[in-house]
């Protein structure tokens, strides 16, 4: 078993202490609850880290005899992709750990497309994001969804219902650790089903001093199991933007002028070492822009239909991400004489064309100051 060690100031290091749950609904689900990222997105998929939308805990699963519910899943969840993915919790010392739980598993999995639809997975997850204090297009927006009105909700989950249709789905073991047994079942699941992943999490969980961590662990997606995934089709309704095809429909939708200035900002942002990521909509393109020592998430997205996102939400990871979302609100209102709700620092914030294409150079100049200054500090 690894052991993870605490750093001491003189550079000598003190074991922390393996610690095993002893209550699976405080420790496990509602770790987990408060924490989706525990889910390694970035192992799952290197190339583009999967983000998860919450649809409910605990969601019920019809008995397909008598259309009552008759099991609950710990988690339903969907990607960006809008891949429905199940989680099951478990405790190491529960012996249904073992091979029970897989079954259980390919139960809900088998049984719950004929019962789910579209309309059920969206009220649903509109509900989990209320309760979380954010409407659903944030909640989606956190998850990097390229949506943009609710045409592009409803297709997400319309593409979601579909995915459950055609068995592409995703099944994650949680656990703190994880019986031999049960990785060899994920093991020889995941590489012979083709549509479908079996994953295994080990969120394994150490304490000292009164301080607990957790380090989160993928099982059961190898390289071989990746090349069976590839050849699965998934539901139809994304498109992958790139320079060329997104400054085409710029110059198309919104002319020359536009094109040319945010031309301009894009080619800035990059030479001043901000990064670049395209989008994936169905009918809107965006350029997504990162700064890497601050976030890696982006901070700035443009559509091209011409709004600017100021993306304050994701910025809250650490204290350095909530300093820099301070100053960056600082340039908006009282530098760029922009107006922000109260709430600004749970959403994301769009701007119109007409009111931030004017300003584009000074405003990019501001936030290349800003994150330069940032870069000077050290990171948490």
């Amino acid at each position: 078993m690894p052991q993870v060690y605490k750093i001491n100031p003189d550079g000598s290091t003190i074991p922390m202490t393996k610690v095993y749950c002893a209550d699976e609904t405080r420790e496990l689900q509602d770790l987990l609850a408060k924490n989706l990222d525990l889910l390694p997105g970035d192992q799952i998929n290197p190339e583009e880290p999967r983000r998860w939308v919450l649809v409910q805990r605990e969601m019920g699963v019809p008995d397909p005899g008598s259309g009552k519910e008759r099991w609950a899943i710990d988690f339903v969840l969907l990607d960006q992709d809008a891949i429905p993915t199940f989680v099951e919790c478990k405790r190491f010392a529960d012996t249904r750990a073992r091979r029970e739980v897989v079954g259980q598993m390919l139960e809900y999995a088998a049984n719950g497309h004929h019962y789910w639809n579209r309309d059920q997975f969206q009220q649903l997850a509109e509900q989990s994001a209320r309760a979380r204090g954010m409407t659903l297009e944030e909640a989606l927006q956190q998850a990097q969804v390229d949506i943009n009105d609710e045409a592009d909700v409803k297709d997400f989950f319309a593409r979601a219902e579909e995915n459950l249709r055609q068995g592409h789905i995703r099944l994650i073991f949680f656990l703190e650790e994880a019986p031999f047994e049960l990785k060899s079942i994920v093991d020889f699941l995941n590489k012979q089903m083709e549509r479908s992943e079996v994953l295994l999490v080990e969120a394994r969980q150490y304490e000292l001093e009164g301080t607990r961590v957790v380090v989160p662990t993928l099982f059961g997606y190898t390289e071989e199991a990746r090349r069976v995934k590839r050849a699965a089709p998934v539901a139809a309704g994304r498109r992958a933007w790139d320079e060329e095809s997104f400054f085409e429909t710029i110059a198309v939708e919104l002319g020359e002028d536009a094109f040319r200035t945010i031309h301009e900002f894009y080619n800035y942002m990059q030479s001043h070492g901000l990064q670049i990521i395209w989008g994936r909509g169905k009918r809107y393109g965006t350029l997504r822009i990162v700064a890497p020592e601050v976030s890696p998430t982006p901070i700035l997205s443009i559509w091209t239909n011409g709004l600017l996102w100021i993306n304050f939400a994701p910025l809250d990871k650490d204290e350095r991400m909530v300093d820099f979302r301070g100053a960056l609100a600082r340039i908006v209102e009282h530098y760029m004489n922009w107006d922000l709700p109260d709430d600004y620092a749970t959403r994301y914030i769009s701007v119109p064309l007409e009111t931030w294409l004017p300003r584009a150079q000074e405003f990019a100049d501001l936030v290349v100051r800003l994150v330069e200054e940032f870069k000077e500090r050290p990171a948490p």
